[in-house]
């Protein structure tokens, strides 16, 4: 284990664990240390905000894999500080799981649904990458009626910036009301901001959206806002992931 990994691990994301190291240093064994990369014995300590921590510690709570599900609420910023003191998943997670633990798959601070947290970065990278086929499915209101045409445009993939085509998508309509339609979109991709893309693509506008399952996972799991579960048993080969 390095420097970085171990802040990361403990206190800071990624990028300001290697920020932090480089611009102050950090004490280990005593001597302060500004290498990201510097690598750690288990018996070493290292110093930081008041606190002396062994890296044998530090590397048994790495070990320990954790997995949660929360029902994302709209209003809530995807990240766990903000500057201008909105809302974040760090209030609705707070004093409720205490690992240190990340987001897998953002959502919008207009949109709510499905979200999983974990501290475990190679299933939440494999889970993220297209080739895996791990479907997202999102309920999406909108400010008009689909054509066939329309569907079959999203099916086959859109253009959504220059040079980007979205994979191809399964669409249906599950209600039409008189100005507008609530569907149904299962991606195996999630580019930012990619539904509301799509949709603008055709000349619509997303009025709401909420994400209904992601993998094996459904929102009936969580199905109030604010609702947080433990995933205590995952049939990782189910998935297709191999550990």
């Amino acid at each position: 284990m390095n420097l970085q990994k171990a802040l990361q691990t403990m206190f800071l994301s990624r990028r300001k664990s290697s920020e932090y190291i480089l611009t102050n240093g950090v004490k280990v064994n005593g001597k302060l240390i500004k290498e990201p990369w510097y690598e750690l014995n288990d018996t070493d300590i290292i110093e930081f905000g008041n606190k002396l921590i062994k890296v044998n510690d530090i590397k048994k709570i790495q070990d320990n894999k954790v997995y949660y599900l929360l029902n994302k609420p709209k209003g809530y910023l995807c990240t766990f500080k903000d500057e201008y003191g909105r809302k974040t998943i760090d209030d609705l997670i707070r004093n409720k799981i205490k690992e240190k633990v990340f987001y897998v798959g953002r959502l919008d601070y207009d949109s709510s649904g499905i979200l999983l947290l974990t501290n475990d970065g190679m299933f939440a990278n494999f889970l993220l990458r297209p080739e895996n086929n791990i479907s997202k499915v999102y309920n999406v209101l909108i400010n008009g009626i689909l054509s066939q045409k329309d569907i079959l445009k999203l099916q086959n993939g859109v253009l959504i910036e220059p040079g980007y085509k979205t994979l191809p998508a399964k669409v249906k309509i599950l209600q039409k009301y008189d100005n507008s339609s609530l569907i149904q979109i299962t991606l195996s991709e999630g580019k930012k901001r990619q539904i509301k893309y799509m949709i603008r693509s055709l000349g619509y506008q997303v009025i709401e959206l909420t994400r209904v399952k992601f993998g094996p996972w459904n929102i009936d799991e969580v199905p109030k806002p604010g609702d947080i579960k433990k995933i205590n048993d995952i049939d990782f080969l189910k998935i297709g992931y191999k550990k």
